[in-house]
Parts: C-alpha cells; sequence; structure tokens
C-alpha cells in the first residue's frame, strides 16, 4: 500500500477555499478526481481516475485505466498535476471530451508541474484563472470550450504513443510507450545495462516487475521465448506492455506491489523505481526485495539494477543471505542472488 504521498498542503489549500465550488456541480452531476496521488484528497466527495493501482484502493469509487471513465457522469473535474508533462496532457485530451462550460480545477505543487500544466493548456480549454495560493501549492480554473471526440478505444490511444528503438549487441527491435510511463522515449540507461548484463538464457519462468512498455520482457521474449510475468503499478504501462509483449507466452498484471502468480518463478527481474509522485520512496524496492524471495523456485535467481547508491544490497543480504554485484558503471549496479 502506498504512503501518503499528495503533500498534505495541496489538501490543505483546496479545504481552505471558502466556498468550495467543486461541492455545488449543477444538476447533481459528480466531481471527478484525476491522479489522486496518495489519499491525502479524500475528503473531497467524488469518484477517481487513478494512474495507480495502489492509490485508487483508498476511493470508494475509482477507475484505474489507461483510457478515462466515461465522462457524461461529472459536472467538473479536479486534475492534480502530475510531474510528468505528457501525462498532463494526454489527461487534458481526454478530458476536453467533456461538454463545453465544464470546470476544471488544476491543482499542484509548484515545484511539481502545475506552472508549465497551466502554461500548456490546449485550445479546447479557456486560460486558467488563479484561485488561490499557498504552502508552495497554487490552485487554478479553466473549463472546456470546444469539446473534442472522446477516446474510446486502444486504437485511438496508440496514436499518441511514442517509438522506442532497442539497441543490444546481439540484436534491434522497437516498442510503443505511453505518455506517464517511465522512460517514456528512450531506454533507461540503467535498464540498459541491465539487459546487456544478463545471460542469454534465464531459468524460467520469467517475472518483469514494475516493467513499465514492458521492455525487459521483451528482449527476454526475443532471446528465449520463456514464459513470462510482467506487473506494473500503472494502467498506462501495463496497456503499452501488452502491445509490446502480443504474441509473446506472457501475462501482465496491474497491481501495488508483487502479484499473486498461477506458480512460483524460475527468475524475476527488474529495475524497480523508488519515488512515489516526487517523493523518494524505498518501501517499494524493499517490499519488492522481500516478496521476490517468496515467489521463487528453490534456486531461483534475482537480477536487479539500481542506482549504485541506493541501500538495496544491505536489504538483499538480509533477505537472500548474499548479493553478488554483477557489473556498474558511474550511475547503476547489477545485482544477483539465488534463494538456497
Amino acid at each position: 500500500m502506498p504512503q501518503n504521498s499528495t503533500s498534505e498542503a495541496v489538501a490543505k489549500l483546496l479545504q481552505r477555499q471558502p466556498q468550495h465550488p467543486w461541492n455545488t456541480l449543477d444538476n447533481d452531476k459528480k466531481l471527478l478526481v484525476v491522479n489522486p496521488d496518495g489519499n491525502a484528497l479524500t475528503f473531497l466527495t467524488a469518484d477517481a481516475w487513478c494512474f495507480h493501482a495502489g492509490h485508487a484502493s483508498y476511493w470508494p469509487q475509482a477507475f484505474c485505466q489507461a483510457l478515462p471513465p466515461r465522462l457524461d457522469a461529472y459536472g467538473g473535474v479536479m486534475l492534480v498535476a502530475a510531474k510528468e508533462q505528457a501525462l498532463n496532457q494526454y489527461i487534458l485530451r481526454c478530458l476536453a471530451a467533456l461538454p463545453a462550460t465544464t470546470p476544471i480545477w488544476l491543482v499542484g505543487e509548484k515545484r511539481g508541474g502545475i506552472n508549465s500544466l497551466v502554461k500548456r493548456l490546449p485550445e479546447s480549454f479557456s486560460s486558467a484563472t488563479k484561485l488561490a495560493v499557498g504552502n508552495h501549492c497554487q490552485l487554478f480554473q479553466t473549463e472546456v470550450v470546444a469539446s473534442l471526440p472522446p477516446l474510446t478505444d486502444d486504437t485511438e490511444l496508440l496514436a499518441l504513443a511514442d517509438d522506442i528503438t532497442v539497441t543490444l549487441p546481439e540484436r534491434q527491435f522497437s516498442l510503443k510507450s505511453l505518455p506517464g510511463v517511465f522512460s517514456r522515449q528512450r531506454v533507461d540507461a540503467g535498464t540498459q545495462l541491465l539487459l546487456e548484463a544478463l545471460p542469454q538464457q534465464l531459468p524460467t519462468p520469467i517475472l518483469d516487475f514494475a516493467c513499465g512498455n514492458g521492455v525487459i520482457a521483451k528482449t527476454l521474449h526475443e532471446r528465449q521465448q520463456p514464459q513470462l510475468y510482467a506487473c506494473d503499478v500503472n494502467p498506462l504501462a501495463t496497456a503499452a506492455a501488452a502491445v509490446n509483449l502480443s504474441g509473446a507466452n506472457a501475462e501482465i498484471f496491474l497491481a501495488d506491489g508483487l502479484p499473486e502468480l498461477p506458480q512460483a518463478v524460475g527468475c524475476i527481474v527488474s529495475n524497480p523505481p523508488f519515488h512515489t509522485g516526487l517523493k523518494t520512496d524505498y518501501t517499494i524496492a524493499r517490499e519488492f526485495i522481500t516478496a521476490a524471495y517468496s515467489r521463487l523456485k528453490r534456486h531461483g535467481e534475482l537480477y536487479l539494477v539500481a542506482n549504485s547508491f541506493l541501500p538495496w544490497p544491505e536489504v538483499i543480504e538480509r533477505t537472500f543471505g548474499h548479493c553478488r554485484q554483477i557489473t556498474h558503471n558511474n550511475r547503476f549496479t547489477v545485482y544477483y542472488a539465488q534463494r538456497n
């Protein structure tokens, strides 16, 4: 379960507004909160559209999916600015399907992308009006002025995807990646180091934890066509991974943490995250390493890449009894451990 990572200052800024206009929407329609980070905003009487499976669990009615829910039930939207501007622009494209004059409140920390979001509003929206400032946060209001057709299927979603080329010593292939997915426009340098350090054959089945667009799982499919599992907390990531692993023997899970798998696995490979939103969050990888041991078969293997300053060798040693460094550069280290 994720920590309460939405800034408390954001919630307090909203609570200080004297009239709470989002609670008095016309025609008894609901408020939709988009991208609530943690549980700090659950005081709002609203449904939620989340991009984190754990955050969705805090809301009585939440949609954790790549495509938007049906918007005709909502009379207004509260959008919490994401740090990734591509994700903000994707959300705005979806919200442009709301009827004209639908109010949209934009809120976020100054260092979290709210200013860039307001400056880059598409033509479908009016210029934003600043309503409040406080505790390093800002609140704005805009509205839809020119509705666009809704995004309703994966074909329209994929039209917004980026193409990535994966280059390895033995092969090259392409991937699709979506807004809001880790390392959206290129292969992350840590992941590249990991892929080049992995043996050409790994014990199966294999789990790709925090799979993002599925680059690790796709590489393993290209090399040995194993039985694969992949999981991520972000529905946009699992949507991209599903496209990239089409034709592979792969099962993909949307999950906060390691999912329950049909069987123990022979190998787990990961570039685990250490941020939740803007905040450093070491609990994700700590819980993953601990749980990974229990998901592995006897003599099953763990391969993990991380920034070299992170304390994962100690955590791996406590869990597995040993930790070996496979390779490293000036930023990243690849670690290996085997279950007894």
